[in-house]
């Protein structure tokens, strides 16, 4: 019996506090859903965050090497929040949110044969949920499967990235900048 399935009783009470407190690092994936639901600039939905505004210890391969050092790309936070956080607590960009939102908070661990072998909450911020919620395996073994596929594509890209940076210091060039990064992902 895997161990948290308790936990799939978890329901979202709309507190919001889970758009407030945590920084998401967000994938190219997750910059181009928003940007082509808001039709905003990606530059205007990011910010960048060096090692001590995040916490990543699991994710170093999420760091770009930028002029201004090394960064992580993350949803941009106004007014104590994320700035698709509506008044009403709500999401703005619901059908559109990035999928590290779409399956916090839960923390799933699977076998090679599908099987959940460990679920915990993430405990990022404080979470007032409900016990009443159903939640299924399958479901969160799809969307797991779908966020681990979709990080380790931008991760290829940022090592890459990384690699092309250390080819420009040791050729006498400057470090590229994040406007210079978000065109290499293919925005701007």
């Amino acid at each position: 019996m895997p161990t948290g399935l308790h936990l799939l009783r978890f329901r979202c009470t709309g507190c919001g506090n889970c758009c407030r407190d945590p920084l998401l690092p967000i994938t190219d994936g997750d910059l181009r859903r928003i940007v082509d639901a808001t039709r905003l600039p990606a530059r205007d939905v990011i910010n960048w965050v060096d090692r001590h505004g995040i916490d990543l210890p699991g994710e170093p391969e999420s760091f770009v090497h930028l002029r201004s050092g090394r960064r992580v790309m993350v949803l941009r936070h106004r007014r104590g929040g994320c700035q698709f956080l509506g008044e009403d607590n709500r999401c703005k960009i619901y059908d559109s949110r990035p999928l590290g939102c779409r399956i916090f908070p839960f923390d799933p661990e699977f076998n090679r044969n599908r099987k959940l072998v460990r679920l915990r909450l993430i405990e990022a911020t404080e979470c007032l949920y409900e016990k009443d919620g159903s939640n299924s395996v399958a479901g969160l073994y799809s969307l797991h499967k779908r966020t681990e596929a979709e990080l380790g594509e931008y991760q290829a890209k940022v090592t890459e990235w990384n690699r092309q940076q250390k080819r420009r210091i040791r050729a006498g060039k400057a470090a590229s900048t994040t406007t210079e990064y978000l065109d290499y992902l293919g925005f701007e």
